[in-house]
């Protein structure tokens, strides 16, 4: 028998930086551009034993990172908000049979932690209830077209988007301040830059947003998902299963760091199923 656990270890040694680069155009207010710096703070270690991860003992766990074997710096493990330490799966061999289950060193809640959402074909079963629920939002796992951050223009008015996201963030402004809104649209092909822009101007989004902006998702996506044929199948292959984008940054349009948010976006996407089914398409 054979245990396996998986080790995020977030450490400042050796960070790949990259350096400071302007993406964001002059914008129509003369508020300056935007510049972003990137930097990589996350490695992944594999460690195996003959004992299961529950005997474990995390304190001497830091002995297998010696300092200077991973680079000039050694490794600093450092706590998060988010993230744990340490990320446990335990596989255990059987004769006909592999079975996964968990382990844990630490108490603290990790987002990463999760396993991927299944693919449509297989919803994972809730174990709140027996209806299904799918899980969406990281970039490398399932379901990233759901978000608005995938890689998906979108025409509307007889205008290309270069993502949902643009489109959603330009409603802020269209039909108020529409100079605004075609800056929001060509600002940038990434859909955090038309995220970021668009908080830069507080004072100039349209009055009655907090009341229509749950209105304003439906539009943004409905488009997308008709326009790119492989989405639409995506999304009605789900059947009935729940859809939570599983972010832990915002509880409004997903779940938050805690797992209670409103998760708008989810029930967003599953009015658009609904739709989509009622119009026979």
């Amino acid at each position: 028998m054979s245990s396996r656990k998986r080790m995020t270890v977030f450490t400042s040694q050796t960070p790949l930086q990259l350096p400071a680069v302007t993406t964001t155009p002059a914008s129509p207010t003369g508020n300056p551009p935007v510049r972003y710096r990137v930097e990589e703070r996350t490695r992944t270690i594999y460690v195996t034993s003959d004992v299961p991860p529950a005997q474990w003992n995390s304190r001497n766990l830091g002995t297998l990172f010696p300092a200077g074997s991973h680079g000039a710096e050694p490794v600093r493990r450092t706590r998060s908000k988010v993230q744990t330490q340490y990320i446990i799966t335990e596989e255990t061999q059987s004769p006909g049979q592999l079975r996964s289950a968990p382990a844990v060193l630490d108490r603290q809640r990790s987002r990463s932690s999760n396993p991927p959402s299944p693919l449509p074909s297989s919803p994972s079963r809730s174990p709140r209830g027996p209806r299904p629920r799918i899980l969406f939002y990281h970039k490398h796992d399932p379901h990233y077209g759901f978000t608005n951050f995938s890689p998906h223009n979108v025409k509307y008015n007889g205008k290309v988007y270069p993502t949902s996201e643009h489109l959603f963030q330009s409603f802020k402004f269209q039909g108020y301040r529409d100079d605004l809104a075609e800056h929001i649209r060509l600002c940038s092909p990434f859909p955090s830059v038309a995220f970021s822009e668009a908080r830069r101007f507080p004072d100039h989004v349209r009055p009655d947003w907090r009341q229509v902006n749950i209105r304003m998702m439906d539009e943004a996506i409905y488009p997308k998902f008709i326009q790119h044929k492989d989405l639409m199948a995506e999304l009605l292959a789900t059947g009935d299963a729940e859809l939570v984008e599983d972010s832990d940054k915002d509880s409004f349009w997903g779940i938050g760091a805690d797992g209670k948010g409103s998760n708008e976006l989810g029930k967003a996407l599953e009015r658009l199923r609904t739709r989509i089914r009622k119009e026979g398409r």
